[in-house]
């Protein structure tokens, strides 16, 4: 797949702080939506010889939303994320072969909701789908397929997201998310999948 990431990211960066001005200029803003997440990716790269999602990291930050409808938001997060491969199922690095990747993270994404309950003011359900744009800063690894020094790797990285939400009261919720990369993550083109859990208070 012929990807430009020095292009794509010039064209998404725009956006991204274009929302975030809209958050901070509008009349409207008492509209927006804060929360907190935290959770874990159970993560996996193709291309390491490694396979599964046995890799967990963790994943925490903020979200900002803003309805455009009833149904209707947009959100942006902004996240630490660990992601990586691992040759046994866990969180550490003990694993006869792993790669550890940490990752400053930046979704953008539209959720449509549904399951109104109106004398609350909440849905109760609601699916998601957007863009991922990564920033690598750190890398740990003791697999011989793939390097452990960062300037082997791409420090940006561009994919996509979808998943889908529940919330259990007007505040806490949970949510399931599937992450692809589009472009590679390193020289040798491997590219990283991750699955995201995560619990969601919003205030």
């Amino acid at each position: 797949m012929d990807f430009n990431i020095t292009q794509f990211s010039k064209k998404l960066i725009p956006v991204l702080v274009f929302f975030l001005l809209i958050g901070v200029t509008t009349v409207d803003a008492q509209r927006f939506k804060g929360s907190a997440v935290f959770g874990f990716n159970l993560a996996q790269i193709d291309g390491d010889n490694l396979a599964g999602f046995n890799k967990l990291g963790l994943t925490g930050g903020v979200k900002l939303g803003y309805p455009i409808k009833n149904n209707v938001d947009i959100n942006l997060e902004m996240l630490y994320s660990q992601r990586g491969s691992n040759a046994g199922f866990g969180f550490g690095n003990q694993a006869s072969s792993f790669t550890d990747l940490k990752y400053l993270e930046i979704p953008i994404y539209a959720n449509l909701m549904d399951w109104l309950i109106a004398d609350e003011g909440y849905h109760k359900v609601s699916a998601h789908a957007g863009l991922n744009f990564s920033y690598l800063f750190a890398v740990d690894s003791s697999n011989g397929v793939v390097s452990k020094d960062i300037d082997t790797y791409e420090r940006k990285n561009i994919g996509y997201l979808i998943g889908v939400d529940y919330k259990f009261t007007k505040n806490i919720g949970t949510s399931v998310r599937y992450n692809r990369a589009f472009n590679s993550i390193n020289d040798n083109n491997a590219i990283s999948y991750w699955i995201t859990i995560r619990t969601e208070y919003s205030f």
